[in-house]
């Protein structure tokens, strides 16, 4: 008797360090039902919310579309995908898979979900989406936002000291990944831009600027803003 119960004990027992040692089933691990995409879409890729509800769809490429005179592309969308029903149109034109620029996406969660665009120098759009009840609940327009303090300062310092030079600057990213340009903390998106006007380091006049914010996705604003502008100089030539 003494030795079945030994033999149940020593069961039970590793029985339960295999269930301790398994690992949990990752959000990814949850097959997306894509049956009832439209024909012209295809879902992009690792965007699938946690629960295999959600995803945002890229209009499929195609001759047509890529030809210098022909039609833009249809919006990239952000879809419940079975039963299927339209959320939101998160960039037009859409980005197909293989564009010069790239479409990505991170979700914080089950029902909120942010949408980047990813050009040569880094980041280029951004904007939040908040989903409840199956339906699109708000839209935090956080890099259209984010951009007001740039243009402010390009025009009013730089532009207006140098105004022979091109009107435009771009966002770069840091390419190491250990300065991420945002990232969730629970019910805030933590900002880390930075633009210039020659990323590609041409000489002559040059300007940049950081933002260091923290946007509110309950007030659907900043609640907090560093904007430390950077030195205005001259990149000479080299030799």
């Amino acid at each position: 008797m003494r030795i079945v119960l030994l033999a149940i004990s020593l069961l039970c027992g590793l029985a339960l360090r295999a269930q301790e040692s398994s690992p949990t089933p990752s959000p990814s691990a949850v097959q997306a039902d894509t049956s009832q995409i439209p024909k012209d879409y295809e879902m992009l890729e690792d965007s699938a919310s946690p629960d295999g509800r959600f995803a945002v769809l890229s209009p499929v490429r195609n001759e047509k579309n890529d030809e210098e005179n022909g039609p833009s592309y249809p919006p990239n969308l952000l879809v419940r995908l079975n039963p299927y029903a339209l959320l939101a149109k998160v960039r037009t034109p859409g980005l197909p898979k293989g564009w010069r620029n790239t479409l990505l996406v991170e979700w914080s969660g089950r029902d909120v979900v942010a949408v980047w665009e990813n050009a040569k120098w880094g980041i280029a759009d951004l904007s939040v989406y908040e989903i409840a009840n199956d339906k699109l609940k708000r839209t935090h327009p956080v890099f259209r936002e984010a951009r007001k303090y740039f243009d402010r300062d390009f025009r009013q310092r730089f532009l207006k000291k140098y105004p022979k030079e091109y009107p435009s600057y771009t966002f770069t990213s840091d390419w190491k990944g250990e300065e991420p340009d945002f990232e969730f903390k629970g019910r805030k998106l933590l900002l880390n831009l930075y633009a210039e006007n020659k990323p590609n380091v041409a000489p002559g006049p040059i300007w940049s600027a950081q933002l260091r914010a923290t946007w509110n996705l309950d007030t659907g604003k900043f609640e907090k803003v560093d904007f430390p502008p950077g030195e205005i100089g001259i990149r000479k030539a080299e030799d």
